[in-house]
């Protein structure tokens, strides 16, 4: 088995999502110098908004392995670190050193490989390129992106809407992303 710091967070990413994200715990700036010091990833796993990290003695199941791609610091003395998305993993146990960090066993999931926008997911796309456009926090971040590939679409999505991560969970299981666009098109037909 494999083994990763792990580090819980209510903001959630997939495979080529970014994410900004400030470090503020002695334990998670350690993950965050090791992680740059020996130009290694770590795990981002998520929770539900009202838990706290130093809490969490599980997570979900499946975590989103990311390299860090920018830093800086704050106005407040506060790290700020972009990620990019690599992989997704199965965690299948966690153990927490003397600060508080999380590192996780787990091993490889299989990747959602690409699928091509055609005329029945097109609006997917299009919903997304205007909530991009519409927020500049997040559209920033990103030099590049797929609004052609389905699969890059849904991650992004997955990454945004506000759904119970069981459910995010489970449809990041699924071995491609066909279910996710399914549940994603009959989402956005319910509230336009």
């Amino acid at each position: 088995m494999n083994t990763i710091a792990l580090l819980p967070h209510s903001k959630h990413i997939l495979p080529e999502g970014r994410l900004k994200l400030v470090i503020s715990r002695v334990c998670d700036i350690r993950m965050v110098t090791e992680a740059m010091t020996d130009k290694r990833p770590f795990a981002l796993g998520m929770i539900a908004p009202n838990h706290k990290p130093e809490t969490i003695s599980h997570i979900p199941a499946i975590a989103t392995t990311v390299s860090i791609i920018d830093f800086n610091t704050q106005d407040s003395g506060l790290l700020e670190i972009i990620v990019e998305g690599i992989d997704t993993i199965s965690v299948s146990t966690l153990t927490m050193a003397y600060d508080n960090l999380l590192t996780a066993t787990y091993e490889p999931c299989v990747q959602w490989a690409p699928i091509s926008i055609n005329h029945d997911s097109q609006p997917l796309a299009d919903k997304l390129k205007l909530l991009f456009e519409s927020t500049p926090e997040i559209s920033n971040i990103y030099q590049k992106t797929s609004y052609n590939n389905a699969t890059w679409v849904c991650q992004r999505w997955l990454e945004v809407i506000p759904i119970d991560i069981k459910y995010k969970q489970s449809l990041i299981h699924h071995p491609t992303a066909n279910m996710t666009i399914r549940f994603l098109l009959q989402l956005l037909q319910t509230i336009t």
